[in-house]
């Protein structure tokens, strides 16, 4: 999956393995490579070079391809579904699916111990 995207997230452009410094400020929306290439985080459109010194930024962060399933469906692994992009790429494009799960595990969670304190109850008589 790595290779047939060139190494490169499929849409950042960030190189595999590599660290990058996520730009912060003025610089938001951009990285820079540790030669002083800066990248659109969006769209990994080339912006110009700058300096480490004058660019702002948090850190540097190693970047990770993973695969992304379009349809969140693991076991559906067909080529057209998957990406490969780097962790925040991944991320963003899961946040909406992660929140609605995640709160589906809060109710769930919530309505067993409904359950299980109705029940506490009822063995003690109260209800």
């Amino acid at each position: 999956m790595r290779e047939a995207a060139g190494n490169k997230c499929e849409k950042c452009g960030a190189p595999n393995g590599e660290y990058i410094s996520r730009g912060t400020g003025f610089a938001e929306g951009t990285y820079m490579l540790m030669h002083g290439q800066v990248h659109c985080a969006e769209t990994g459109d080339y912006k110009g070079m700058a300096r480490g010194s004058e660019y702002p930024t948090r850190g540097l962060v190693r970047i990770i391809l993973t695969v992304a399933h379009l349809d969140h469906q693991p076991e559906n692994c067909a080529r057209e579904n998957l990406r490969a992009w780097c962790q925040r790429c991944h991320l963003r494009y899961d946040a909406k699916h992660h929140a609605a799960n995640s709160a589906a595990t809060r109710r769930s969670r919530k309505a067993a111990g409904d359950l299980f304190t109705r029940a506490a109850a009822q063995e003690k008589g109260g209800g």
